[in-house]
């Protein structure tokens, strides 16, 4: 079982973690760890919601609290201030393998300027890539959400 298909925003918080300087964790003993209370994910492990994604964030120690911000500002804002910053989009950013048929996609905000910002994607074939820089119009182009993560 690995979260390659299903995953993304737990791939992302796993990448988050590491970020932070935490030890890498196995998608084997991440599964297994929130398996008891997620029984679909025999089926589709690491298949999160709102409300799941919390709680996986804040048993990881990322967030106490989660906030959704479409605007670009504020998202630039709240990533300089040093909190980790998910990206969801209902249209795929160009990516260099194909697109999961699965909507939305979920991505990790890599950088953020007042022109530009590059996401950290987990590819459904379990690589990942820095997606290059992309231009300020396309947050909106991709109906860009920032999914921030404020420390408990």
């Amino acid at each position: 079982m690995d979260l390659n298909l299903y995953g993304a925003a737990c791939r992302c918080l796993l990448r988050l973690r590491e970020n932070e300087g935490e030890p890498a964790l196995t998608d084997a003993a991440f599964i297994a760890r929130f398996l008891p209370r997620h029984p679909e994910w025999q089926e589709k492990p690491g298949l999160t919601d709102a409300f799941t994604l919390m709680e996986v964030a804040r048993e990881l120690g990322l967030a106490g609290r989660i906030e959704l911000f479409r605007d670009y500002d504020r998202v630039r804002e709240e990533h300089r201030a040093g909190r980790g910053v998910l990206v969801r989009t209902e249209r795929a950013p160009d990516q260099i393998e194909p697109a999961p048929v699965a909507r939305p996609f979920v991505t990790l905000l890599a950088d953020i300027d007042d022109q530009t910002f590059s996401l950290w994607c987990p590819y459904p074939s379990g690589l990942s890539d820095v997606l290059p820089r992309a231009a300020r119009p396309w947050w909106d182009r991709w109906l860009a959400i920032g999914v921030v993560l404020h420390r408990p």
